[in-house]
């Protein structure tokens, strides 16, 4: 009996899909549909993604919110919002070196690279299954704002502000994908994570403004990307509202259409980085 190569196997199975796109479309599909099954068997993780982002902005809006200062010229539950939104796609993306960390401890990982399919389907699976999560989070968010005060002013730039956040969670979900490549376990994962993410978050712009912060800080706050991304989605939610006295408190004078390249600059930067680097790791893995 002959044996099918992996290259013969992928050859004829780009000829039955008509072309090499289609063949990893199809692979990235599968997979994410598996992820999907498999997030579903974990309620608990799926609370925690809908719960943890409620619990940010009751804890901010009710118990903080009459303490923190220096915004006269917006409410603090508009400042509030784009600030949490980040946070929580920043923290569900790490669902995705998870996942793959554990994949790896139960061996799928290497019985996915002897099976003929895209390498891509690996990474894309994972992330398109992550990004149906941050997706329920960050509505579960905006409801919770709703509900407690966020009114918006602009409410297509509201949405052009989830579709950038989830454009960024995407590719931090690949930096989180080659550290759970790279530690190969779940709980190292959080370990080797929580060091970068919780100074990003919060010596940023996403709770406080950044003018309030020691003068060695500010400039890091200021152009480090969590903050970047953040002002991007103030500014599209504020929209052609804002006065020039809160885009010089906020923003300091800088129009939309800067913040959101800026933000994409940083999107895009970090998202062919990590994505060359876990390409190069999942080729290595051994």
């Amino acid at each position: 009996m002959t044996t099918m190569t992996r290259a013969q196997a992928r050859a004829a199975q780009s000829d039955d899909h008509g072309s090499a796109l289609k063949w990893a479309v199809s692979d990235t599909l599968a997979m994410a549909g598996r992820n999907l099954r498999r997030l579903l068997r974990q309620p608990e993780q799926i609370m925690f993604n809908l719960v943890s982002p409620i619990m940010f902005v009751l804890l901010f809006r009710y118990v903080f919110g009459g303490a923190i200062g220096g915004l006269a010229e917006v409410s603090y539950v508009n400042y509030l919002i784009p600030g949490i939104a980040v946070q929580t796609v920043l923290f569900s993306a790490g669902v995705t070196g998870f996942a793959l960390a554990d994949d790896l401890q139960k061996g799928f990982i290497y019985r996915l690279r002897s099976l003929p399919m895209a390498r891509s389907a690996v990474f894309g699976g994972r992330v398109a299954a992550d990004t149906v999560n941050n997706t329920l989070g960050l509505l579960v968010l905006i409801a919770t704002g709703f509900a407690v005060g966020f009114r918006p002013s602009n409410l297509p730039g509201l949405v052009l502000a989830g579709l950038l956040l989830l454009l960024f969670a995407l590719a931090v979900s690949l930096g989180y994908a080659l550290i759970g490549m790279t530690v190969r376990s779940a709980e190292a994962v959080n370990a080797a994570t929580f060091p970068i993410i919780f100074p990003l978050t919060f010596a940023s712009s996403a709770f406080v403004p950044v003018m309030t912060m020691p003068d060695w800080l500010q400039g890091f706050a200021t152009h480090q990307p969590v903050s970047v991304v953040i002002n991007a989605a103030r500014s599209l939610i504020l929209g052609d509202s804002a006065t020039e006295a809160q885009r010089a408190q906020l923003f300091g004078g800088a129009d939309t259409a800067s913040l959101v390249l800026q933000s994409l600059a940083w999107t895009v930067g970090i998202g062919l980085l990590f994505g060359a680097l876990c390409t190069r790791k999942y080729r290595n893995l051994s």
